[in-house]
């Protein structure tokens, strides 16, 4: 997938992550857009594919968010990493791996977000924001997960890598 269909699909996830997402709550989570195509595009393509997307994805977020720059592309940075530990770690089951990757990522997302704002100074009451936030995002983004991976597979076989010009 080219460089500039990556950024804009991560631009528009940003977008809607901070206007649309917050209105499809459920339970008192919602579904965190960036977070679900970094974990899914981890799964697609790797670690490595994850991480430059969850660096991209994340200063985005970071750009569209309130809060200090960089915190999220921290944060997804981290998710990334556990997804892509998970994927090599365990046989590849088509449902249950992105289910498993989407709850972990989003529980590692969430405690790096928090370690973040309680160093900066603005305490987070941690088993409070464990029970009314994290967890259920983790279902929530579980739930989700194996239909973004899908749709991600699908896209990248459709869209074609750029040509590498060699000198």
């Amino acid at each position: 997938m080219s460089r500039l269909a990556a950024g804009l699909i991560l631009l528009l996830a940003a977008l809607l992550q901070v206007t649309l997402a917050p209105r499809l709550e459920l339970a008192g989570a919602f579904p965190n857009l960036v977070l679900l195509l970094v974990a899914g595009w981890t799964l697609v393509r790797g670690a490595g594919g994850g991480i430059r997307w969850a660096v991209a994805g994340g200063l985005l977020l970071d750009l569209v968010a309130p809060g200090p720059l960089g915190v999220h592309a921290l944060a997804l940075a981290a998710a990334a990493y556990a997804t892509g530990f998970l994927q090599r770690s365990f046989e590849v089951d088509p449902v249950l791996l992105p289910a498993v990757s989407g709850a972990l990522a989003t529980v590692v997302y969430n405690l790096v977000l928090i370690a973040i704002f309680q160093l900066l100074g603005n305490p987070v009451a941690f088993l409070p924001a464990l029970q009314a936030w994290v967890a259920p995002s983790a279902l929530y983004d579980a739930a989700l997960i194996p239909v973004v991976v899908l749709l991600l597979r699908r896209l990248d076989r459709a869209l074609p890598e750029p040509v590498a010009i060699e000198w």
